[in-house]
């Protein structure tokens, strides 16, 4: 009788567990090649739509079903804006023109807050009656005032798209859409790297987290190892408010946590790139006679060559540049949500400024070839072959 040789059992659990720690192996690897950006700012600076552009210039944008799911969401943006519009016309007295448009009114208050369970033609005959009425759009120019998505006129402009069954929204709607950041959110890609630079290609990972003042206590989870940052300044915020504190005006809380970030120890060995965004809604502003002036009395003694949106650009630059060239003040500091500094930085570094409109995708795809350069010159030097 022959006896066959004895074959060694097939081990499910420790052919996945090496399959696992191949994958640990392959995760930290590519952990560590990457360069990895980390986006912050206050809430609504643009770091998500920055984040975006990154996946449409880098990765190959959105799919057919992620743009199915950003309908309700958008749906969802057109509600609020023309909600809280029509919400504030009492408490800044303004009327509607047409008084027909009261029930229209009277519709979109009842439903609430939270929106409509179901959108329906009806409901957006109501909020296309609102959006036309002289009274309506007066308090949409008075949006300083209140809390108001800045998507809010290109939503409600766009209302007889955005109502039709089959919409599918294209890659500027997904850009305006606004969902605030409560989780950190990654995305991968890689760039060419230029041949004077050694060539190649460079793989990046940037980290989106959330900019309320609630949500700051999650960002010390995602500073290790960060070679740049991306701080995000909305530039029109100069006459507004913040959601969470109505008496903070919020260009000027983008100044604190600015300062908080630019001395924190623990972002020393990383890049820092500030993005003066939303110079477009800056822009019309100015247009419209808002001055800066009226929150920042220091505006009056700037020098500065140009007309008036130049000026104030030029301005706001000159107020976070000076962030960096001062000592900061020795002051206690509480480790509470509203700031992650525990201790102090002391080595000089360099700053840079661009200015941004992050829903404009060709802005965006000029700007990044510019800091893309950088980065990759600041990371070559750190590890000595640049």
């Amino acid at each position: 009788m022959r006896i066959l040789p004895c074959m060694k059992n097939y081990n499910e659990d420790e052919y996945n567990s090496k399959q696992i720690d191949r994958e640990i192996k392959q995760w930290i690897r590519s952990y560590n090649e990457a360069i990895k950006l980390l986006l912050l700012g206050t809430g609504e600076s643009g770091k998500t739509t920055i984040l975006k552009q990154m996946r449409i210039l880098h990765v190959q944008g959105f799919t057919a079903s992620e743009r199915t799911q950003k309908v309700q969401h958008i749906r969802r943006n057109t509600h609020d804006a023309i909600y809280e519009i029509v919400r504030n016309m009492s408490t800044l007295s303004i009327a509607l023109q047409n008084p027909k448009n009261i029930r229209s009114q009277q519709f979109i208050l009842k439903i609430g807050a939270d929106g409509p369970t179901d959108y329906t033609e009806d409901y957006f005959d109501h909020v296309r009656a609102l959006w036309k009425d002289a009274g309506v759009r007066e308090c949409y120019k008075r949006s300083n005032e209140y809390q108001l998505i800045d998507s809010a006129e290109y939503f409600l402009d766009r209302i007889d798209l955005i109502a039709k069954p089959d919409y599918m929204p294209s890659d500027a709607d997904i850009l305006r859409c606004r969902q605030k950041t409560t989780s950190i959110q990654k995305i991968e890609f890689k760039v060419k790297v230029p041949k004077s630079m050694h060539g190649g290609v460079q793989e990046f990972w940037m980290f989106d987290v959330g900019g309320q003042r609630g949500e700051r206590k999650k960002w010390i989870q995602v500073f290790e190892g960060i070679h740049a940052i991306w701080f995000l300044v909305a530039c029109s915020d100069f006459d507004q408010t913040l959601r969470e504190d109505h008496t903070q005006n919020r260009l000027k809380e983008s100044l604190v946590l600015f300062e908080d970030v630019w001395h924190s120890r623990f972002l020393i060995d990383a890049g820092i790139i500030v993005f003066l965004n939303k110079q477009d809604i800056l822009e019309w502003k100015i247009s419209q006679g808002r001055s800066i002036g009226h929150y920042f009395q220091e505006y009056h003694e700037f020098d500065s060559p140009g007309d008036e949106y130049t000026r104030t650009k030029l301005f706001i630059r000159s107020l976070f540049a000076e962030q960096t060239k001062k000592k900061r003040e020795r002051r206690k500091l509480t480790a509470s949500a509203e700031r992650f500094v525990v201790m102090e930085a002391s080595r000089t570094r360099e700053c840079y400024f661009h200015f941004t409109t992050a829903t404009d995708t060709d802005n965006v795809r000029t700007v990044f070839r510019d800091v893309h350069q950088i980065i990759l010159t600041h990371h070559l030097n750190s590890i000595g072959v640049y």
